[in-house]
């Protein structure tokens, strides 16, 4: 009977163990909190060509309203929010992998250069930018008008 018992537990360590390094990856990636009044600048400095990171901007009602910037490897900069124009109601947004946007609901990857041609009826929702040789500019209006993806 003890050793039954030993076995139960042990499986349910490794079960557990497994569910948290799994429920790692649906997490969305960490974002950088940004304000601002009517623009919001981004230093392109840290947005290595090849990569994409995550900003996060909070409206007065409190809502986190997060998007996307990337650089693909000729440089040039592309932004989307973190919403499928489909899969949004699920709240999962992306994740990121080998230059590639993945929807975490359907499973559709996206390279960085192609990142606003969506599969089916699976696409990256685009948001207006700006970007210049060291920074990105986005309207603060243009993020609130995303605010029905969040």
């Amino acid at each position: 009977m003890r050793r039954s018992a030993f076995k139960v537990l042990g499986l349910m360590a490794v079960v557990v163990a497994l569910g948290a390094l799994l429920t790692k990856s649906l997490f969305h990636f960490p974002c950088t909190m940004l304000t601002g009044a009517a623009t919001l600048t981004i230093r392109l400095g840290d947005l290595a060509p090849g990569t994409v990171r995550a900003f996060c901007y909070r409206d007065r009602a409190g809502q986190q309203l997060r998007f996307l910037l990337a650089r693909d490897t000729s440089g040039r900069v592309h932004t989307v929010f973190d919403a499928c124009g489909q899969c949004y109601k699920f709240h999962k947004g992306y994740s990121y992998s080998g230059r590639y946007l993945i929807c975490r609901l359907c499973g559709n990857r996206y390279p960085i250069t192609d990142m606003h041609v969506g599969r089916a009826s699976c696409v990256p929702v685009p948001l207006r930018s700006a970007a210049g040789r060291d920074e990105a500019t986005i309207k603060v209006a243009d993020i609130k008008a995303g605010r029905w993806l969040f």
